[in-house]
Parts: C-alpha cells; structure tokens; sequence
C-alpha cells in the first residue's frame, strides 16, 4: 500500500471560489508553479493521478492561495475518505481556534501545517503553546519547514510538547534532531534535489541517512505532487524508494504507508479489509 504524504490540490481562480488576496502579490515574483498557468489541479485530478502510478490514498496539504480556508481539502476528504485526508493552514492565533479545529477533526483534518514556527519573532512571542495543546488534545500533528541556521529554540518546544508529533517537510531538518523522539520527516520532494534523472542515484546516500537517523517508523513518504511535476512524473516520485540498495520489504512497507497511519491515526478502509 502507498499513501503520499503530500499532494496539492485547487482550482483556478473564480469568483465563486476567489484566491486569497494577498496570494499573488506576494508569489508574483517567485517561479512558482502555479504562476505558470493558474491551473486547476482539482481532488479529482489527482485521484486519477494516484490511480496511474498505484498510491491508494493522500493527505491534501493547502498550497495558500486561499489563505487558510481549507475548504477544498476538507470537501475532497469528506467526499473520499479512503482517498484523502487533509493536513491544514490555520489561524493559530484566532479566537474560535479549538472550536474550528474539533469540527475539522471531524471532517478529516490530520494535522496542521505552521510554518510560522520558522519565524524568531513568533517564537519570541511563544505563540504556539496554545495550538500545539490542542494539537496534542486533539491527536494531530504539526509540519512545518525548518530555516537554517536552526534556531535552537525549537528543540525545546518539541521537547515542550512530547504528546505532538511533528513531521519536517522537504527534507528541511538536521540530523541532530532525530534524538527527538517525536520528531519525523515528510520524505516529499526528495528528486527534485536531485541532478539525475530516475531513479535520482546521487540522493540515494543522504536519504538513507535519514531513514537511518529517523528510522523508517518516523519517515513517511510523498510526492509533493505536483509542485514537482516539471521536474520529474508522478510515477517517478512513487517508485524511486523501492530501488535504493538495502531497504528491506518490511522498511518500504513503513516508508510508504505505514509511518504515516502510525502518526496521523489514518487507516483507509481498504488496509483493513
């Protein structure tokens, strides 16, 4: 079984379904993917995606350009519960936060993505010990994207909050963090690091630092599609990891599935039958 840790989804702008205002402003400079076009990469797209390359389910990460409104995630999750679930963008800092966070729990919600935590001021300002309570509370678990030099002040809030597992994305982390234990990596993205073509030889080594460090119960594969669809296909990202020398049946089976089940609480029907 595969499940991809993170996949994007959304429409094109509409004014049934508007962009975040502020979203192109701040992206019109960056060579992001969705300038190229503004295309619709809607949930049903990429159902049709994961049914070519053999993923059977994915949690939606929001890509922002509708702020932090995880409508789209939450409906596809509701609408194929054994196909997605949903990781979201949140107002940490809004007054109704518990209250949203339970009705989207129950509606899918898996965990929460707070990139701000990369920010010193926020950090200061110890702006996270509320929601990452609630985190806790609530069984969810936190993603974020680390800048470097690390600011060693997170440590201590990982450290703070033993009961949230954190996931760091794109390979965005240290190795002297894996004696953390409830510190993991979302392996997304990882051939777009790469110089080769498939299956992406030349990152084979430091991935298996990683799952070494970690162990493959706190990695958890994807594809981060399709952020990374100029780069290489989808069926690329899927298979690379199964022709790195030395992983074993039993590791692929935890890279691919069931880290993510294991920390996310997740489990698609179809792994039960």
């Amino acid at each position: 079984m595969r499940l991809d840790a993170q996949v994007h989804a959304w429409f094109s702008e509409h004014p049934r379904r508007p962009w975040d205002p502020g979203y192109r402003p701040a992206h019109k400079d960056k060579p992001s993917y969705l300038q190229h076009a503004g295309q619709t990469n809607s949930p049903d797209m990429v159902i049709t995606e994961m049914d070519s390359v053999g993923v059977q389910g994915a949690l939606l990460v929001p890509v922002g350009v509708y702020g932090t409104d995880i409508e789209v995630e939450l409906e596809a999750s509701e609408a194929h519960p054994d196909r997605f679930q949903t990781i979201g963008l949140v107002d940490h800092l809004a007054p109704d936060l518990a209250a949203h966070l339970e009705r989207s729990r129950a509606r899918g919600l898996r965990g929460m993505r707070l990139l701000g935590m990369r920010e010193p001021d926020r950090i200061d300002r110890n702006e996270f010990d509320e929601v990452l309570s609630l985190a806790a509370d609530l069984g969810l678990v936190v993603t974020l994207s680390l800048a470097h030099p690390l600011d060693q002040r997170l440590p201590e809030i990982f450290r703070r909050h033993p009961q949230v597992f954190f996931y760091f994305e794109h390979l965005a982390t240290v190795l002297s963090l894996a004696d953390i234990p409830n510190v993991g990596i979302k392996l997304t993205g990882a051939p777009s690091l790469s110089f080769e073509t498939y299956p992406f030889v030349d990152i084979w080594s430091p991935v298996m630092d990683l799952i070494t460090a970690f162990g493959p119960d706190r990695v958890s594969w994807g594809s981060d599609y399709s952020r990374t669809a100029a780069l290489h296909s989808y069926w690329d990202a899927t298979h690379y990891l199964a022709e790195i020398p030395g992983l074993s049946h039993d590791q692929l089976e935890m890279l691919y599935a069931g880290s993510l089940m294991l920390r996310t609480g997740w489990r698609p029907t179809a792994e039960e039958a």
